[in-house]
């Protein structure tokens, strides 16, 4: 403690000797901010304590990880209640995965009845200050500090999965970490770049058109609120209010009067937590016309002048709540003359303290340059919602004057420059970034880069799909002769092959297999990242360009429909991804295995022998894998086989698996009821056109894998049936037929999401799936299906739609029986025949997914929760099945995928 006291008196004969030289202020405040950085022995003593308490002392230097989280445990199926504050992070750290709105609650299950009873009849014991025990407070942890060592407690990818979960909550994010368990706060720029927002500005409310946009790119104007003092009023309550649509309260930022919000602080002053404002092009609703951004200091500016400082540099306006100002804080105050943001001042006070603060204000009025209405007074006369509607208008007027805006990327600039750290500033990080950047650098327009970059699963791959299915099928076969037929089309086969297989690796592509190769595990995560970001934010514009042109071509009269053909084709073309990457090795991979099956390659001459082994380890990373090309509507086998096979062998052989499969119409919310049901990361933006199958790995832990008689969960992901961009093509039913038949095929388990109560849409789904059961029924595999009703939220669902159940009973049955005379069975069939299906027990009515309007709708608990007992349910399931039927391993899965 002397040498902290011995430092902070150097650095203030700095200052003062700089004064003298006349340096620039934003030096001098760099080095005062030097003596609020150093770490407190205070609050490391309280940080290490609070992580005895949450049982993550282990968790310090080796973090939690994303893939920890997401293993199937006894815990995450039967949503137990934590008994102890040991029990807390994991309990969060499902629930925000699970996307729950009450995952912030910190407090531990309650006592039963019989132990509340007993505690009546004990006699009361009150000492002098009347307070609780120490006892008592060591069971309760105030929300901000569980929330600052959970995160502190992760690495670097799961946060980004916290933060991306708690943005789609709507919770206010931690934007500026206070020294914990460093010397220095942390920027949390890396660990928000995956959110991505959508919004309707009143600039394109009229046109209909929207914006999406990466949320550390969009400039917007930033708000900063800050405590000077003690302050009774709460501010994070006002807040909330301010940014909640009328009619639709939501607390954005945890407060007093939330559940152990009142607890006091230990670690999480100086945290800055940041939330957001997105319009959604509605005049008479929305607060604000464009975005704009809000953040809170948690804690005393006097006590934080580094994080003060650091907002004062980025925001354009700057509210300061106090009840009283003093010299020595009129004095810190007037230090703020050179900064750009405006001030405005709420006080908190009576009449007789407001006279003794008016002084001081008319002193930082010339210094700060406030008017009378940058002052806002709340007295016992001035009630909630007037003050509420004063800073609304406040923050309106400021959105139309033009502000200064700022991204998060021009934020971390900022932080450098006062001596904050910047969380993606690591070495993987940034090295990896380099290999990413050097080659999504060389990418302009999408459909063209693919054509030359990517050459092996254009049109090849597409010839060749059509050339797989006829040899099959043998439908243009003509006159000619059986074995004469087969041949041509072998031999036309192969000359594709053999013309892949010497194609030359591409730069982007040679880069591309180096970041997976070469590159150390977490790099090689970091890798994959950073090219997720690049190539999305890639298309997107690309995207957003050409939604627009094509907007603007159909409201042109006369315009030639053979260009909107094109430009409608080249749109569904731009989707660019790491999935492409993965498909192009796939090919190079199948090419190479075709020559040496006809003998034209030795095993000694491969050169593409390892990449099934990276492609095992990244499954194993829970990284999701390509298993239906949509674009070409085909799987490549041998690809897939080997990179299970290799699967296979990492696991020690002991990979047994159930599927689980949903299926549905497009945008209906697959992807978004698989990511709630097991935390995953499907792809679910709108500047995507991701297309096919993809198959996720989750490891079971072992008290599971006793219960249900598996060591994963194989979850696959499906492209949306009845796509409008597949309509025109005159094989879109087969298209979504056979895509039916294969995922169903290769499921144990197949989820039926209907997000529309549109009889002639789900009659068409329904006929699709039927088609496929009967064929499964055909060799010998019946699986189960659950049909799943979004957006139906009345407690009477199930009740009220017992007549709907029956008659999609019956709806089932006759296209059972229309689907066995078209796959010519001579038998009597109903649906019961060639599936497990109880419609009391299989049908599932779920809640919609947001409460409320987005972009600032949170997602609704409800949701959250029917999606928990679904999948409560499935596991209750998977275990009865285990007893009379045992689970495939992957040399059996393989062996079934190969046969469908």
């Amino acid at each position: 403690e002397l040498c902290f006291i011995h430092t902070e008196i150097i650095l203030l004969a700095l200052v003062l000797f700089q004064y003298k030289r006349g340096i620039g202020p934003r030096m001098n405040r760099a080095v005062k901010n030097c003596m609020f950085s150093l770490p407190s022995s205070e609050r490391s003593k309280a940080f290490q304590d609070i992580l005895s308490r949450l049982d993550l002392e282990n968790y310090r230097s080796e973090k939690i990880r994303l893939r920890d989280v997401l293993k199937i445990c006894p815990e995450s199926i039967k949503n137990k209640i934590p008994e102890s504050l040991g029990d807390l992070p994991w309990h969060f750290l499902r629930k925000v995965m699970a996307l729950n709105g009450s995952a912030r609650n910190t407090s531990i299950g309650h006592k039963t009845l019989a132990e509340e009873m007993g505690d009546d009849d004990e006699e009361l014991h009150i000492d002098d200050n009347f307070c609780f025990s120490d006892a008592e407070i060591k069971v309760s942890l105030n929300s901000l500090d569980f929330l600052c060592a959970v995160v502190v407690c992760s690495d670097s990818f799961l946060q980004q999965e916290i933060l991306a979960k708690m943005s789609m909550c709507q919770f206010a994010l931690p934007l500026l970490l206070p020294a914990l368990d460093t010397t220095k706060c942390t920027l949390m720029l890396w660990a928000m770049r995956d959110i991505v927002r959508r919004w309707r500005p009143h600039s394109l409310a009229e046109s209909r058109g929207f914006r999406e946009e990466s949320l550390v790119l969009i400039k917007m104007p930033i708000i900063s609120f800050v405590r000077l003092g003690s302050c009774s009023f709460s501010k994070s309550k006002l807040l909330n209010e301010v940014l909640s649509p009328s009619q639709q309260h939501h607390d954005f930022f945890v407060h007093r009067d939330m559940e152990n919000g009142n607890i006091p602080r230990e670690i999480a002053n100086g945290l800055i937590e940041i939330s957001w404002y997105f319009p959604a092009g509605r005049q008479n609703s929305d607060l604000f016309p464009e975005p704009i951004a809000i953040t809170n200091l948690r804690g005393d500016i006097d006590s934080h002048w580094l994080q003060f400082s650091f907002l004062t540099e980025i925001s354009s306006a700057v509210f300061i709540f106090t009840e009283t100002i003093s010299e020595k804080e009129c004095t810190l105050l007037s230090s703020l003359k050179e900064s750009t943001a405006k001030y405005y001042f709420i006080l908190n006070c009576r009449n007789e303290i407001l006279r003794e603060n008016r002084g001081f204000l008319n002193k930082l009025a010339s210094v700060l340059k406030l008017s009378k209405s940058q002052v806002l007074v709340k007295d016992s006369t001035t009630s909630n919602a007037g003050l509420v509607k004063k800073v609304q208008s406040i923050l309106g007027n400021l959105v139309k004057s033009s502000p200064k805006t700022m991204n998060m990327e021009a934020m971390a600039v900022m932080a450098r420059e006062l001596g904050i750290q910047v969380d993606e500033d690591n070495q993987a990080c940034q090295c990896a970034r380099k290999y990413a950047e050097e080659i999504t650098a060389e990418i302009r327009d999408v459909a063209k880069y693919k054509r030359e970059m990517l050459r092996l699963q254009g049109d090849p791959w597409k010839n060749l799909a059509k050339l797989e299915k006829e040899l099959c099928r043998m439908t243009r076969q003509g006159d000619m002769a059986t074995e004469d037929y087969k041949s041509e089309l072998k031999q036309k086969w192969l000359k594709i092959r053999r013309e892949q297989n010497q194609c030359d690796l591409t730069s982007g592509l040679m880069k591309f297999i180096t970041g997976i190769g070469q590159l150390a595990p977490v790099e090689k995560h970091y890798f994959l990242k950073w090219m997720k970001f690049s190539l999305d934010n890639i298309a997107r514009g690309n995207l957003s360009k050409m939604r627009g042109e094509y907007k603007k071509k159909c409201k042109t009269p006369g315009v030639d429909q053979k260009n909107l053909e094109e430009l409608d084709k080249l749109i569904a073309d731009s989707s660019l991804g790491v999935e492409h990457f993965m498909r192009e090795l796939g090919q190079f991979y199948e090419a190479e295995c075709s020559m040496v099956k006809e003998g034209k390659m030795t095993e000694i001459q491969r050169q593409f022998i390892r990449l099934p082994g990276i492609a095992a380890d990244l499954m194993l990373e829970g990284f999701p894998m390509e298993l239906i090309d949509g674009d070409a509507s085909n799987i490549p086998m041998n690809w897939v086989t080997d990179v299970l096979t290799c699967l296979h062998n990492k696991t020690g052989g002991r990979s047994r698996m159930v599927v689980l499969t949903v299926l549905g119409v497009q945008s209906t919310g697959k992807s978004t009821l698989l990511n709630t049901m097991f935390g995953l990361q499907f792809a679910v933006s709108s500047g995507r056109c991701t297309r096919g199958a993809f198959m996720t790995l989750i490891k079971v832990t072992e008290p599971v894998q006793e219960l249900c008689g598996c060591d994963f969960i194989l979850v696959i992901d499906t492209e949306g049936l009845k796509a409008p961009e597949l309509t025109a093509l005159e094989d879109s039913y087969q298209h979504d037929n056979e895509l039916a038949t294969v995922v169903i095929g290769l499921s144990d388990i197949t989820i039926v999401n209907m997000a529309m109560e549109n009889a002639t849409e789900m009659k068409d789904i329904l006929q699709i799936v039927v088609h496929a059961f009967l064929r499964m029924e055909e060799i010998g595999q019946q699986p189960n299906c659950q049909f799943v009703h979004q957006n139906v939220s009345d407690v009477s669902a199930h009740d009220q739609n017992m007549r709907d159940r029956k008659h999609l009973l019956e709806q089932l049955n006759e296209m059972t029986k229309a689907a066995a005379k078209m796959e010519k069975q001579s038998r009597e069939m109903a649906f019961s025949d060639i599936m497990e299906y109880d419609s009391e027990k299989h049908n599932w009515y779920i809640p919609g997914l947001w409460h409320g309007v987005p972009p600032m709708a949170p997602v609704n608990t409800g949701y959250s929760e029917c999606v928990c007992e679904l999948k409560k349910y499935l596991f209750e399931f998977i275990k009865d099945r285990s007893c009379n039927r045992s689970a495939k391993d992957i040399p059996e899965f393989i062996e079934w995928a190969r046969s469908l």
